[in-house]
């Protein structure tokens, strides 16, 4: 395993970079915090530097004498309209530990440059042992270091060719081989690399390709790779760590974050999530999910529903038809639990979001309270659909169906079934923050339904309301169960403008509400007699002490339902039974509670037509269908873009 960084951005002294920062990749080398294999580092270290670039002299006119090559176009990279692009780097590598060159300090004192790719080395068994080995390894303006290691690398090209995988036409000949700059496996990487940057792929697909091209025959490889031209850094993780901060006009990318506090001029770290593509420059930063090709596999046959002919399709061709953007940072689900903690129990009251109930545990809780004879929503809701499915699909035509918190996509599956008998159906599109869930339901729905194409996206609809830009149209927006009345009137208010405006003319609306009715019957929805609801409740502490190291005692609250009138809302609270103090030490935090202090965990508010309607018009909505149960214990509804 190896500890590496690129860095672009204001000229910097090397020493800056490598030596300087606590917990830097110079310490890094011997005390890694997040290395996983191997612990040190001591098998060499390089680093490669772009010289500074001289000030552009005055511009001439095209044709003058004196002028250099032909006028730069518009657009063209570069720093400016008659900067060059950046020129060969220059490296400096030995096969000691880093710690051990007395020449180091000095030379990193004395070297300034605005774009730095450096790597200390843990040789894998077998490699080679002398400096040749060391990374980065450099071809013209470009350079490479791998983080990593590949099993059995030696019949790597062999595997590739035989496994008729991609690129399974010989990635590298006879000839190919035996020049490699040296004995391992990222020299190995870095041959096949090159040839693809040769042929003038961008650094980005070459990167991607070869990191699939590898795990379709070594699974297990762990496939960190860095490269940059000066210009850019490309990155993949893919089996070891992958960190970056960034800020404009400057981005340093690193296995591992050092002990730097963040500012406005450095930049925060944030982790990049794994299998995942880095696209950097010193304007932005992109994160791409990257999923390896997949060796084909048959897998047994299995029909689809009403049909009698078996599946003759392998399952990788279902794959192709599913899509996963996970656009929320690595951080975000902490980030925002530290957050609305923080907020929630220094708050008067006290509260916590609901959206905490639903770790594995709680959406399993959740999963019973919907079959509850209390808990009436989710059967209301699915009759409602199961009558009205096929005049929702004949009155939308829907190319798309894109759904908002979509869980399992189950009662999902009803309007599917009306839009593909329709023929109007060749998208869906789910939204959800969590990726296993919306892995799970994209597998089995490409499996049932042949012609759809799935396009999940993992994100918090609150934060990001952005349809998927190649849905087609018209699209259904659902927004299905009764979620909403988890929002309060500002709340929703800020989520009806933010989806307005991204609603085109033909798209609509179809929004669940449970509307107000007895009292009774609202509180025995949210406090069963069987007492699944009040687990449900207390699980939000079982979270909070395990993610946040907090020492909560579910046994000291108990579940209160209260239906509050003014605001036609059910609330639930956890009730202190004792004076008590709750310590949560990862936010440094100790809060009080007195006997019997409620704190509210969630509301849902109840709705009537006349209110909802107009809710929906002050913010660009009109509707145009409401459709009850029988009982008129809940409704749905559709709404479009007012004109």
């Amino acid at each position: 395993m190896c500890r590496h960084l690129a860095y672009l951005g204001p000229s910097a002294t090397l020493e800056e970079l490598l030596l300087r920062p606590a917990h830097g990749l110079y310490e890094q080398s011997w005390a890694p915090r997040r290395q996983t294999h191997g612990t040190v580092n001591a098998d060499g270290f390089g680093v490669g530097w772009y010289p500074e670039l001289p000030e552009p002299s005055e511009p001439q006119q095209p044709g003058l004498p004196g002028q250099q090559g032909p006028p730069r176009q518009p657009g063209q990279a570069g720093r400016s309209e008659e900067a060059a692009p950046a020129p060969v780097p220059f490296r400096y590598r030995r096969a000691v530990p880093i710690w051990a060159d007395a020449n180091l300090p000095d030379l990193v004192r004395s070297v300034r440059s605005p774009a730095v790719l450096a790597a200390v080395r843990s040789a894998t068994a077998g490699t080679s042992q002398d400096e040749s080995a060391a990374a980065p390894f450099r071809d013209g303006r470009h350079l490479f270091s791998h983080n990593g290691a590949v099993p059995d690398w030696t019949r790597l090209p062999d595997a590739i060719a035989a496994g008729r995988g991609p690129g399974a036409g010989a990635p590298l000949g006879a000839a190919d081989l035996l020049a490699l700059e040296a004995h391992s496996d990222t020299a190995l990487l870095w041959a096949m690399l090159v040839r693809r940057l040769r042929r003038g792929e961008p650094a980005g697909g070459a990167l991607a390709a070869l990191v699939r091209q590898v795990a379709s025959v070594r699974p297990d490889a762990r496939l960190n790779l860095l490269l940059t031209d000066g210009e850019a850094i490309t990155a993949t993780r893919f089996g070891d760590t992958l960190w970056y901060r960034h800020t404009p006009g400057r981005v340093l990318v690193a296995s591992e974050p050092d002990d730097v506090p963040g500012t406005a001029t450095t930049g925060h770290w944030q982790e990049v999530p794994d299998h995942s593509l880095l696209l950097a420059t010193r304007a932005r930063v992109r994160i791409v999910p990257l999923r390896p090709a997949r060796r084909p596999q048959r897998t047994p046959l299995r029909p689809f529903p009403g049909r009698n002919e078996p599946e003759t399709h392998d399952m990788i061709t279902d794959r192709s038809r599913f899509t996963l953007d996970n656009r929320l940072p690595a951080d975000h689900l902490t980030n925002a639990l530290r957050k609305d903690v923080t907020e929630g129990l220094t708050a008067r009251p006290k509260t916590l979001p609901p959206k905490w109930f639903y770790d594995a545990q709680g959406s399993e809780l959740f999963e019973q309270i919907t079959g509850l004879p209390e808990y009436y929503p989710t059967r209301a809701e699915q009759e409602i659909l199961t009558r009205r499915a096929p005049e929702i699909a004949a009155l939308t035509r829907a190319a798309t169906l894109f759904e908002l918190g979509s869980g399992s996509s189950r009662k999902t599956r009803l309007l599917l079934d009306a839009l593909t008998a329709a023929g109007t159906l060749s998208c869906y599109a789910p939204l959800d923050v969590s990726p296993s869930a919306l892995e799970q339901a994209g597998a089995a729905l490409v499996r049932d339904y042949p012609g759809l194409r799935v396009a999940a996206t993992v994100t918090d609809f609150e934060a990001d309301l952005t349809l998927p830009p190649d849905a087609p149209g018209p699209r259904l927006i659902a927004f299905l169960g009764s979620t909403i009345g988890n929002l309060d009137p500002e709340q929703r208010a800020a989520f009806y403008r933010s989806l307005r405006r991204t609603l085109s003319a033909d798209d609509v609306l179809l929004l669940g509400a449970d509307l107000v009715k007895d009292p009774k019957v609202l509180v025995r929805a949210y406090d069963d007699s069987a007492g699944v609801t009040a687990e449900f409740n207390k699980n939000v502490l079982n979270v909070i002490d395990r993610e946040l190291e907090a020492d909560f005692d579910p046994d000291a609250f108990a579940h209160v339902a209260l239906w509050n009138d003014q605001e036609e809302r059910i609330e639930m609270h956890l009730r202190s039974l004792r004076a008590q103090s709750v310590k949560v030490p990862a936010l440094d935090l100790s809060v009080d509670f007195a006997p019997d202090e409620l704190m509210r965990t969630e509301i849902s508010c109840k709705f009537r037509r006349d209110s909802l309607t107009t809710e929906l018009a002050a913010s660009g909505l009109t509707v145009r269908h409401w459709w009850t149960d029988e009982a008129e214990r809940f409704a749905l509804l559709l709404a479009v873009p007012s004109r």
